[in-house]
């Protein structure tokens, strides 16, 4: 039987309108939904495609230095070079096999001259085929503080991470161990070098100041403090403090230690001072296991930081803190946490902010081939976390923790500036403790914080305590 010719239109007009419904959800789908994930891509060769034929953007630190750029080879193909190998997790590379990381995967489409704050460029570029000059992204790394960080770290392997409070701006960032970007993009040197990287057990492509977790150790006795504060704590009140510290008998074998087998009264500028594991105990336990997780969540652990680099969420515990032992530990920066020492910056940012938390930034402005800024990156403040008051509080116990007779971070002392600050000695499953060390200066008025995290070092807090004074001193000279 054959069809009416009018049926055979029909079906085929319909075969025609479902092909372009799903071409256009397609379309819609890459072009609407997908293109920030595209643009991100370290393998999009459209991204990519700049570095044989063309220059790429630099990437410029606060004052101008170059941290990377393009350079013409004898055949006429364009290499990256990068010029500090302690900025390698934080630049990263770009290359034509392996694609690319950190801040040139971040701003990918700026370095090839397509932000996104220049419209009518794109378009020039995508449909009339035009290469636009590329212009270069400015960072807020200061070299001074950043040779500071890398200096004081001394390379041990840890972290420092240094960030105006005011605006969120990342100063300098040092992760050991690091790699040589240079030999990631040389076409003599990069398989095997790419193999050796990737096949270290230290880990060197891992950017530990933004990925790396730890248990904070004393450091997060600043979350507790604030959560028992706005839970109607009282800082001036008497605490009695005796070693060994057990609430009642269904703790069994559990008990928490005072770091100098202490007896006696303590109060909460006192316990920053002895940095006193019994006393913050007490306070978390008298707080509660929900408030403590809430006020853990309001300082950002659980939750990435919004920055352009991916950073880890951190954890205050792997389930609920369903019991009072586990509440106790997590108190004093033990028990199940983990956090990235961006985390525990922006936790002494809050502090240093009376109360606000700042969202860190790399970049500062994204500029045009002449130099004139396209836009300029100013995410600010993330939210009020605690009231101003209470970071007062906290501020000024943090001070007596670096400045008073006996204080146990008297190691992050500057002379002629207030220092507030906070030591951390994380025990960990095997080997010596983690040290730990976060505070800002000048401390009635911040200009610079740091969070300072060294791995298994023999005196924990106080190894990490005189490498977060020497680069504070540096970040405020700046």
């Amino acid at each position: 039987m054959i069809r009416p010719i009018g049926a055979n239109i029909r079906a085929l007009t319909l075969v025609i309108a479902l092909a372009f419904l799903a071409t256009s959800v397609g379309v819609s789908y890459w072009t609407l939904v997908a293109s920030a994930e595209l643009s991100g891509d370290a393998f999009n060769p459209r991204l990519l495609a700049t570095l044989l034929d063309r220059p790429r953007g630099r990437i410029v630190a606060a004052d101008g230095t170059e941290l990377a750029q393009s350079a013409r080879l004898a055949d006429g193909a364009f290499r990256r070079r990068y010029a500090d190998r302690s900025l390698a997790q934080v630049v990263g590379y770009a290359s034509y096999k392996y694609g690319a990381a950190g801040l040139e995967a971040a701003y990918a489409e700026s370095l090839i001259g397509r932000d996104a704050a220049d419209p009518i460029g794109q378009w020039r570029a995508r449909y009339l085929r035009e290469h636009p000059e590329p212009g270069s992204v400015r960072l807020g790394i200061v070299p001074s503080v950043q040779r500071a960080a890398a200096a004081a770290l001394g390379g041990r392997k840890g972290a420092v991470i240094v960030l105006d409070p005011r605006s969120g701006a990342i100063l300098a960032s040092v992760s050991e161990p690091n790699y040589d970007p240079n030999i990631l993009v040389d076409p003599a040197q990069q398989d095997l070098a790419w193999q050796q990287v990737n096949g270290d057990r230290e880990r060197p492509l891992l950017d530990r100041a933004t990925q790396g977790l730890y248990p904070p150790g004393s450091t997060f006795k600043i979350v507790t403090a604030a959560a028992a504060l706005e839970s109607g704590w009282d800082p001036k009140a008497k605490v009695r403090v005796d070693d060994p510290y057990r609430a009642d008998p269904s703790w069994g074998g559990y008990a928490v230690r005072s770091p100098s087998q202490a007896h006696g009264d303590f109060d909460l500028s006192l316990a920053f001072q002895r940095s006193e594991n019994i006393y913050f105990a007490k306070a978390g336990l008298a707080t509660g296991a929900q408030r403590l997780a809430e006020y853990a969540g309001r300082f950002g652990i659980g939750t990435a930081p919004r920055c352009e680099l991916a950073a880890s969420k951190g954890q205050i515990a792997t389930g609920t803190l369903d019991r009072p032992t586990l509440v106790a530990d997590t108190s004093f920066g033990q028990g199940e946490l983990l956090v990235s020492p961006l985390q525990m910056a922006l936790v002494a940012a809050t502090i240093a902010r009376a109360g606000s938390l700042p969202t860190p930034h790399y970049a500062t402005a994204v500029l045009d081939a002449r130099g004139d800024p396209l836009r300029l990156v100013e995410p600010g403040a993330a939210g009020q976390v605690i009231r101003p008051d209470t970071a007062a509080t906290i501020g000024a116990a943090m001070v007596a923790a670096v400045e008073a007779p006996g204080a146990f971070a008297f190691g992050a002392r500057i002379q002629g500036v207030h220092v507030a600050g906070k030591t951390g000695t994380a025990e960990v499953p095997s080997g010596a403790p983690h040290g730990w060390f976060v505070g800002f200066a000048p401390a009635e008025a911040a200009t610079a914080v740091v969070a300072v995290i060294i791995e298994n070092t023999p005196k924990g807090g106080e190894d990490a305590a005189p490498v977060g004074g020497a680069v504070l001193r540096a970040a405020v000279s700046r």
